[in-house]
């Protein structure tokens, strides 16, 4: 059994259905409405445990009915849950989700609340904890430390920075686009930076819509730090870029997507980097891993909501 630690976020999402994507100013009737729990650490957390990582998960949530409800979920789901703190002055972090369905896309506008009032001592101090048991110590590889940007910057370089030192294999999922900048030492301290199309056209400064242009704005980020850096572009599939070796350009693989009905790609992201994180935490190949992210984020779409949409293990094989 792998280990996979995530420091992330826990939202509460408010999931709207319509038809369409209403006009600026629009008041649009609705078909469905839905509550989950998610958040991308959750989500995140939850994949890789489903697929058979023991996985921890540091986060932060309100003193609310919201935040109540993440317990009893994360302890069904085999999920760690002990260093979730709870916040008394800031509510849970909400998602507000919209659903096209005519076009099987989504529009979400997160508040992260108490995700944001997660302090880096905190953080630190749970991955003290988590590096130094007996069994993270006798892992190898020691394990997979995986996060995103819906906690402070200031936590996600902490925890980087711990989990880069033990030996961990460090995933930056670089979602939502942060309002702030990334500090440079950010991606010295990432083994492997996910993002999609909108991400890296954001950090690469290129529009990122075709295969070529993944390419091209690939080995830009890879030039900031990250040894690895995969671009997901949803039904197109996801391209793998590394370093050459002996000077040599840099490296790519393309991974074709499933062939699969989108209903809601809400988690789809989530789901990859999360299955992402428990193969490699197995020991499995960059290559082997990737292939089984994009089966998890095939999966995901093709149901509604984040968490019941989320696969097993068992799934993940039948479609392979």
């Amino acid at each position: 059994m792998g280990r996979v630690i995530v420091l992330g976020s826990l939202m509460t999402d408010l999931v709207a259905r319509a038809p369409r994507f209403p006009f600026p100013g629009e008041s649009l009737i609705g078909e469905e409405f839905a509550m989950f729990i998610g958040g991308k650490g959750f989500n995140q957390a939850v994949t890789a445990a489903r697929l058979g990582a023991q996985t921890s998960l540091i986060g932060n949530v309100g003193q609310d009915a919201f935040g109540d409800a993440f317990f009893p979920a994360l302890a069904a789901e085999g999920v760690d849950c002990t260093y979730v703190s709870r916040d008394t002055t800031t509510g849970t972090g909400v998602g507000c989700v919209t659903v096209a369905t005519e076009i099987g896309q989504n529009a979400i506008v997160a508040l992260p609340r108490a995700n944001l009032t997660l302090s880096a001592e905190t953080v630190r101090q749970a991955m003290e904890a988590l590096l130094s048991s007996g069994e993270a110590a006798a892992m190898t590889p020691p394990g997979v430390f995986l996060t995103q940007c819906e906690t402070s910057i200031e936590t996600i370089v902490t925890a980087l920075l711990q989990a880069h030192e033990a030996g961990f294999v460090t995933i930056l999922n670089a979602a939502p686009i942060p309002q702030e900048i990334l500090p440079a030492e950010l991606f010295r301290l990432v083994d492997i930076l996910v993002v999609n199309e909108i991400e890296a056209s954001f950090l690469a400064g290129l529009t990122v819509d075709t295969a070529m242009t993944a390419k091209t704005a690939a080995e830009r980020l890879l030039e900031r730090g990250p040894e690895h850096v995969i671009i997901t572009l949803g039904a197109l599939g996801a391209t793998w870029c590394t370093h050459g070796e002996n000077g040599a350009p840099p490296f790519h693989r393309w991974q074709r997507a499933f062939n699969v009905q989108q209903i809601d790609p809400t988690g789809a992201g989530d789901a990859f980097c999360g299955a992402l994180a428990a193969r490699l935490s197995m020991g499995a190949p960059l290559e082997e891993a990737l292939r089984w992210a994009n089966a998890a984020g095939a999966i995901t779409v093709t149901r509604k909501g984040a968490l019941p949409s989320l696969p097993t293990r068992t799934e993940v094989e039948a479609l392979l």
